[in-house]
């Protein structure tokens, strides 16, 4: 598995290389190197510590999720199979976060179609948290409201069909009437009962809070990067445009949203009449502080999972025919 996370971040890595490339000649290499070079680097350790937290929060949710489950798992393994995931922030739309759920599969014996539903939810929650806060930006600084407003309707609307069982049920049995996906029917009513759980009332109050409190403290370290490279926003316009380009990337399904969440977080920047060279130079500062920050812990918390259990990871899924997601 670590041999396909290298070879996948070698790509995702020559990917920003070459975003990194066009966009420094955009803004002007020598504009876009005095601007790094005069960033005030003493702010860094309280970005990284805000990209921590968001992190940490994540976790708590993550947490909250399983106790909703009845899945039992020991607090520091679960912390390892949280954490080892971040390193899978560079695969499409995230979805290689399905990581966890074979390492609950593999060390607890939780079926992969209990627990998968978490990833979905947390996907759900994190868009909706994201969209709250660049809503909230939007109405606050009068940008055009019209498409951040079509996608929070389309995914309120998505989470209120999840919400209904009555409905959703109808669907699943609809469903089962199509061949292809008719042996798949029962673990879909299994998935579906545990996105059910995690996707209405207390449960979907609690995470939809958590997700805005981690994502807020990262909109709080992209204002502190923007102080750094001399440009000075209010604190919802810098949470609408990093609010905003994370949705555009996630829902790009683009490794890390690598290329889509730059341009827009740029192009935004640049939008707001800032100067090409800070706003390339802010964007490059906090793709380093949250996606890469994030993928290097990931894989060295990956790397002392898959150390640490490596006999029950080998064992138990070669029991079960299975082998470890390469994503």
């Amino acid at each position: 598995m670590l041999k396909n996370l290298r070879k996948k971040l070698f790509i995702s890595l020559a990917i920003a290389a070459v975003i990194g490339v066009a966009f420094s000649l955009y803004a002007n290499v020598g504009e876009l190197r005095q601007t790094i070079a005069t960033f005030s680097y003493d702010i860094i350790p309280v970005i990284l510590a805000l990209s921590l937290a968001n992190y940490l929060i994540r976790f708590i949710r993550w947490q909250f999720y399983l106790k909703a489950l009845k899945i039992e798992v020991p607090r520091s393994e679960s912390f390892g199979v949280f954490m080892s995931s971040l390193a899978m922030s560079v695969t499409p739309g995230k979805m290689g976060e399905l990581l966890k759920s074979y390492f609950l599969k593999a060390l607890n014996s939780v079926p992969i179609s209990k627990s998968a539903p978490i990833v979905l939810a947390e996907r759900l929650t994190d868009l909706l948290s994201l969209l709250i806060i660049a809503m909230v930006g939007a109405y606050s600084i009068g940008h055009d409201k019209k498409l951040i407003i079509i996608f929070g309707m389309i995914f309120i609307l998505s989470i209120a069909v999840i919400s209904n069982r009555s409905l959703s049920m109808r669907i699943i049995r609809y469903m089962n009437r199509m061949p292809i996906i008719a042996k798949w029917t029962k673990e879909i009513e299994t998935a579906y009962e545990s996105s059910h759980t995690l996707l209405t009332g207390k449960v979907l109050a609690v995470s939809m809070l958590l997700g805005l409190i981690a994502w807020f403290a990262e909109c709080v370290g992209f204002l502190f990067v923007l102080d750094g490279v001399d440009v000075h926003l209010k604190l919802l316009s810098a949470s609408f445009i990093y609010s905003f380009s994370t949705v555009v990337g996630a829902v790009s399904f683009l490794p890390g949203g690598l290329g889509a969440t730059d341009t827009s977080l740029a192009g935004l920047l640049i939008f707001a009449k800032i100067p090409k060279d800070a706003a390339v130079a802010a964007t490059f500062i906090i793709r380093g502080a949250t996606l890469w920050f994030a993928v290097i812990i990931g894989a060295g918390v990956l790397s002392y999972m898959q150390k640490k259990y490596s006999v029950a990871l080998n064992s138990k899924l070669e029991n079960n025919g299975q082998t470890l997601p390469e994503e």
